[in-house]
């Protein structure tokens, strides 16, 4: 397995489509990366660093970071299906079986939380299949590394975090480590409202507490820009009426955030509005 990962980039056939994916551009309500191959690259790292974190071995991390660059090379056909990046790996004469395994159910958290939330949740004998086919622990590694230009962290993600929840209540993995110290797993946005009062420049802020003030803030919702999500949340949370428009990014924090015996950074990202 630690061969993998030179076998599979020093492959011209698959050296030439990962080069296309750098023309395929991206959502960008659900990727901050400007297109296909900079998401790989960066899900790649993201997935070797978690690997690293949780102890995985050298084959392990290889494995991690050759699926970060493979899962998605189907999308230089036009589609996000993992079935037509199975085509191209095969195409391309990549046959290891636990990296086409990864990439076969790299996605599935997606339609099995749709499936979940329609009354049609995966029966155990999907989970037992799942189980089967791939190392899981790795799986869920993964799933959180290729969120890694999700717009609101994967926290925000709910199949990311559904999919995690349901795989340790299966025992289908321990504890995992799925955070790290240079890296937001959480994304909210905020707004500043300047306007003019007596001829002079004032901003809008909310009490929170009896001595805490704050600019308006929270979490993106799904295919929600930050643009969008922080005048959405002058509207709610300050109840700010009429036409709002973000003039210009007025900069961001990153803080430690606690809960449930973990902890993640989170990210703010603030806009002047107007």
């Amino acid at each position: 397995m630690n061969d993998l990962l030179n076998n599979v980039s020093s492959n011209p056939r698959f050296a030439a489509a990962y080069e296309r994916l750098g023309r395929v551009s991206l959502n960008p309500r659900r990727h901050t990366a400007p297109n296909a191959r900079a998401h790989s690259d960066a899900v790649a790292r993201m997935a070797a660093k978690l690997g690293r974190a949780n102890g995985c071995s050298p084959a392990e991390i290889a494995l991690l970071t050759t699926l970060g660059h493979a899962h998605d090379i189907g999308k230089i056909t036009g589609t996000a299906r993992p079935a037509r990046s199975l085509e191209v790996l095969a195409d391309c004469g990549v046959t290891d079986e636990a990296l086409l395994g990864l990439v076969r159910w790299h996605d599935t958290s997606l339609p099995w939380h749709r499936a979940m939330r329609r009354g049609e949740a995966p029966s155990d004998k999907a989970w037992r299949r799942l189980a089967r086919e791939v190392d899981v622990r790795l799986l869920c590694l993964f799933m959180v590394a290729d969120r890694v230009d999700a717009p609101a962290g994967w926290r925000r993600n709910a199949p990311t975090i559904w999919f995690h929840a349901e795989a340790r209540k299966r025992g289908l993995v321990d504890d995992l480590v799925l955070d790290v110290d240079d890296h937001p797993s959480e994304i909210s946005a905020g707004a500043a409202l300047v306007g003019r009062e007596g001829g002079e420049p004032v901003v809008l802020v909310i009490r929170t507490r009896r001595e805490g003030w704050e600019l308006p803030k929270g979490g993106l919702a799904w295919d929600e820009l930050p643009e969008e999500a922080a005048l959405r949340e002058l509207r709610e949370e300050a109840g700010v009426a009429g036409e709002l428009a973000v003039s210009k990014r007025l900069g961001e924090l990153q803080y430690p955030i606690d809960g449930g015996g973990e902890r993640w950074l989170k990210r703010v990202c603030y806009f002047v509005a107007r």
